[in-house]
């Protein structure tokens, strides 16, 4: 049969997409814009993307004229069994456990779950466009933040083993792909599981010969030690990017959501940071309006980020998800005082990641081409993230899927002007 996959949510989820897409492929199905079966790979961390998963289902089913459609994913995980009532117009849905045998069960109807843990995304058939590509090394998470339903969708860590990993990387970088970003729900976390550590992984990996360059997404500050700032520091090939999520700034709130540190730690740490790599992108998220957040709390977590200033920061609402400990808290935020606490921060954030890009003006760096149209060239510069920081728009030469030299000249709030050099 003829599929197409649509991947929601994050990273993780559009790898098993693309290790799906390549089974289905081994198998016979072809991956077609004439397709005949839908497959809706979906997420489920939080309400917002529960409706946003349902309401891509549902516009799907409307046009489907007597075609197939499968929902995967995160979705299945968290609802399993109510989603056949739920959504009848849904011919299969299958869990992430199923995933080995979905080129058989795509033919079939019916609900198919399996309790068993899912960790394989090699070989896969790569989506993002090069040279862009992510690895993921490993699943679930063992860490049990109060407000987070990851650890309940996807269970606890399952780590690849590292000769695993080093030849899907060493495939990666044959067929072209030279930014590798390295994902998983905490990489910090990676290995706790079979005796192994991110430390280790990294250089393994970076024994290897090549012209590539390695991003480390998501970063538990818990586990951020000397070692790693100090592997991250001297070797060339890894970004200076930490994404090192905070949540919050303020020790009441940190203890609330079960993050096992203090301010006191993080301000040791991000001075660390700051001092040891001064040029270092430092990117965070922070939860807004969390249960029985004081407005003395919010205001702390405001100067927290006015002092630290994160080149790059995503800020969320609270968000409560049944089944959580934090769902059955006392002193719920009221939605428009959540609303109003995200708008401060953002605005804040803004005028920061003006500024801190401001300093950029003048330097050098390496910039990614993504894209050519009537308009020009955009891309990254190799210190925006794919999808999450600015974009890069690029004058001078150079071709789609390069890694250029280039001379920032002019920046804006989030995104910059770059102009390639010829060497």
């Amino acid at each position: 049969m003829n599929f197409k996959i649509i991947s929601l949510g994050c990273p993780k989820n559009l790898v098993e997409s693309e290790y799906i897409a390549r089974r289905l492929e081994e198998a016979g199905h072809v991956n077609s814009e004439d397709w005949d079966t839908i497959i809706i790979n979906t997420c489920a961390f939080i309400t917002d993307a529960v409706k946003e998963s349902i309401d891509v289902i549902l516009t799907q089913a409307d046009s489907l004229d007597k075609k197939r459609l499968i929902v995967i994913g995160c979705l299945v995980e968290r609802y399993k069994e109510k989603l056949i009532e739920l959504l009848p117009e849904v011919d299969a849905f299958i869990g992430r456990g199923d995933y080995p045998q979905i080129e058989e069960l795509i033919e079939k109807k019916g609900y198919f779950y399996k309790k068993s843990r899912f960790s394989e995304t090699y070989p896969r058939k790569v989506f993002t466009a090069k040279p862009t590509a992510y690895l993921k090394i490993m699943d679930g998470c063992n860490n049990m933040c109060s407000y987070c339903t990851v650890p309940h969708i996807r269970g606890p860590i399952v780590s690849r083993s590292i000769e695993d990993i080093e030849i899907e990387f060493r495939w990666l970088l044959e067929n072209g792909y030279k930014e590798i970003n390295i994902i998983g729900q905490d990489i910090c976390s990676y290995g706790i599981d079979i005796g192994r550590d991110l430390k280790e992984l990294l250089r393994h990996l970076l024994h290897i010969d090549g012209d590539y360059y390695l991003r480390l997404l998501y970063l538990h500050p818990l586990r951020i030690d000397d070692e790693l700032l100090s592997i991250v520091k001297d070797e060339g090939r890894i970004i200076k990017y930490l994404d090192i999520p905070i949540q919050h700034s303020e020790d009441r709130i940190l203890k609330l959501m079960n993050r096992g540190y203090t301010k006191a730690y993080l301000e040791g740490l991000l001075g660390k940071v700051r001092e040891e790599m001064p040029d270092c992108i430092l990117r965070s998220t922070v939860i807004t309006g969390f249960p029985d957040e004081t407005e003395e709390e919010f205001q702390s977590l405001c100067d927290f980020i006015k002092k630290w200033r994160f080149d790059n920061l995503g800020a969320f609402k609270y968000s409560k998800e049944e089944g959580t400990p934090a769902y059955r808290f006392k002193g719920h935020i009221k939605k428009g005082i959540k609303e109003k606490r995200f708008k401060s921060i953002m605005e804040i954030q803004r005028d920061i990641s003006r500024a801190n890009l401001k300093r950029l003006e003048g330097k050098e760096s390496l910039v990614i081409v993504e894209e050519r149209d009537t308009m020009g060239m955009t891309g990254r510069i190799i210190l925006q993230s794919p999808d999450i920081d600015g974009i890069a728009f690029i004058r001078g030469n150079g071709n789609i899927g390069e890694i250029r030299p280039c001379k920032i000249v002019k920046t804006l709030d989030y995104d910059v002007i770059v102009e390639t050099l010829d060497r």
